[in-house]
């Protein structure tokens, strides 16, 4: 074996090395080649991204767009390119050299921060049933009684017609017995004290006293 293969074989050794430090710290990535197009990939910073010529039967290139940003060579059919770092987040395009229709992107996304986990919420405490405040009794409504009716004025009682005054019987006029009459109807002669008619007219008297005491007690019976 030369000087030069020896330098060679120590140089893909290291190579080989580096590029197995590389992985263990990143994650890599793998585009597939295959019928003259480039398989996209979305990686996030720091990891590497290897181009895989396994299908083609010929040679295709990965050469980055911006000149001098990376390029991989030749990458026969059957076999794959080194392993390329990025670690600038943004989409950098390349293009095969040798076929100069294919075209592909690496897109290098921003690594979101995992969100803190936020602390559960705290139990909140049981608050006490409102203690029921009791139903007040409704107070029945007063209705008013009815006053009582006012009596309606009654009648006077109109004046009974006074009883006609019964007839008074006239009194029956009395007739003096005819002795007497004739005896008081004539002068009587003054006889004086000794004699002459006072027993007469004292008797007349007492006849005419009598005769009306008769009438006054039929009359009286008569009622």
């Amino acid at each position: 074996m030369g000087l030069r293969t020896a330098a060679r074989v120590v140089i893909l050794l290291v190579a080989l090395a580096l590029s197995l430090a590389v992985t263990a710290d990143a994650a890599g990535r793998t585009v597939a080649i295959q019928n003259f197009t480039f398989a996209p990939a979305t990686i996030n910073p720091g990891d590497t991204v290897t181009w895989q010529n396994l299908v083609d039967g010929v040679a295709h290139t990965a050469t980055s767009d911006t000149p001098g940003l990376f390029d991989t060579g030749t990458i026969p059919p059957g076999q794959s390119s080194a392993a390329k770092p990025f670690v600038v987040v943004g989409t950098f395009a390349y293009h095969c050299s040798i076929h100069t229709t294919m075209h592909g992107t690496i897109t290098v996304q921003a690594v979101t921060p995992a969100p803190t986990p936020s602390p559960p919420p705290a139990t909140p405490r049981p608050t006490a049933p409102p203690t029921p405040q009791p139903t007040p009794v409704p107070t029945p409504a007063v209705t008013p009684s009815p006053s009582p009716p006012s009596p309606s004025p009654s009648p006077s009682p109109s004046s009974s017609p006074s009883p006609s005054p019964s007839p008074t019987t006239s009194p029956t006029p009395i007739v003096a017995p005819t002795g007497v009459a004739l005896a008081s109807s004539g002068p009587v002669p003054d006889a004086g004290l000794g004699g002459g008619p006072g027993p007469l007219l004292a008797a007349g008297g007492a006849a005419v006293a009598l005769g009306l005491a008769g009438v006054a007690f039929y009359l009286y019976r008569r009622k």
